[in-house]
């Protein structure tokens, strides 16, 4: 029997519209709404980051600042380590946005010309580490605790109040930033992106860092050969480069998400991480739904998965293969089901 976990990353709701009844119009998604409406939601303890470390057997390590476990991952120094997000940002009347679909992805060659252009303009201090087609790994940064917010819960949304504030590092840390987007905005490479047709990037947002608390690695044997992950988030190609097969050094390889669960094969266990809100078209909720959501549902029925687990907004959503039993479950829709559950409360 398999198991399926699929990580839907970026999709977060504003605990304000969640308290206040205020959830947008959800778009249809009928798969999803069967799955959810017979799920068991347990909150995470912190987030999908620090719950699929955990599960990946990485101990001690798990609950570090996700830019130290990238650190790790890459073997890296964690101290000073930040994980640098390409964002886009737009200008308001009273506030400055980041936009819908505003979390940026970048093509190696793009990757590789920032990275030397970085270094020749804030070397040897400061540097970029290659984190994959999500962004980035700063060293150099502040050592110092400062509150940071993933930049995934301020899709189109003000980011005034997520700015880093309230400390003499954290002035640090926002007079850095504002440094970058200095150099962003006459970098050579952001007009390469233009003139290949994409979007600028206005920002590296700065975040998951701070004061290191230990260095602990994770034991060697952690049994996770019958596992396989998929996903470009930093955070997970850092996990892929930790664990390992049991009794060997190699790393556990971290391949791109499949299109669609056909494409999974015959394997024990999976971790997929896609972006529906920020990704790219196969990762879209509409793709998801034909894909994912309703084969994984048939799947369930036809007892080719002994679970299929959903994780969005600070919850897991677990469904076995018998759970279309709680059939006395209201009916609604999956942005309702998602909005009511009981998460833990965030920054």
């Amino acid at each position: 029997m398999r198991r399926l976990t699929l990580i839907l990353s970026d999709l977060y709701l504003p605990g304000e519209a969640v308290s206040a009844g205020a959830l947008p119009k959800a778009i249809a998604l009928p798969g999803l709404d069967r799955l959810l409406r017979f799920a068991r939601p347990e909150p995470l303890h912190r987030d999908w980051r620090a719950w699929l470390a955990r599960e990946l057997g990485c101990g001690p390590i798990a609950d570090l600042q996700p830019a130290h476990l990238c650190a790790l991952g890459f073997r890296l120094n964690p101290a000073g380590s930040w994980i640098a997000t390409p964002v886009q940002l737009e200008a308001r009347l009273d506030h400055v946005r980041l936009l819908d679909r505003g979390l940026k992805r970048m093509l190696p060659v793009h990757r590789a010309a920032w990275i030397a252009e970085f270094a020749r303009s804030f070397g040897p201090d400061l540097a970029l580490v290659d984190a994959g087609e999500q962004g980035f790994l700063l060293q150099g940064g502040p050592g110092a605790d400062i509150g940071t917010v993933d930049p995934a819960r301020l899709i189109d949304a003000d980011i005034g109040v997520a700015l880093p504030a309230g400390s003499a590092a954290a002035l640090e840390l926002r007079k850095l930033g504002t440094e970058i987007e200095m150099w962003l905005h006459s970098s050579e490479t952001n007009a390469l992106r233009q003139r290949s047709g994409l979007a600028p990037v206005s920002a590296l947002w700065l975040w998951g860092g701070g004061a290191v608390a230990h260095t602990v690695l994770p034991p060697e044997d952690n049994a996770i050969a019958a596992r396989r992950i998929h996903g470009s988030d930093p955070f997970v190609i850092a996990l892929g480069g930790l664990a390992r097969r049991p009794g060997t050094m190699t790393p556990m390889p971290v391949r791109p998400a499949p299109a669609s669960f056909a494409e999974l094969g015959d394997v024990v266990h999976a971790y997929v991480q896609v972006s529906p809100m920020s990704g790219p078209e196969p990762e879209s909720l509409h793709a998801l739904e034909s894909n994912w959501f309703k084969p994984a549902s048939a799947a369930l029925l036809q007892g080719g998965l002994s679970e299929f687990d959903v994780i969005a907004n600070d919850v897991r959503f677990r469904i076995a293969p018998r759970s279309h039993w709680r059939f006395w479950r209201p009916r609604r829709s999956w942005l309702e089901s998602i909005g009511h559950a009981p998460a833990t409360p965030k920054a």
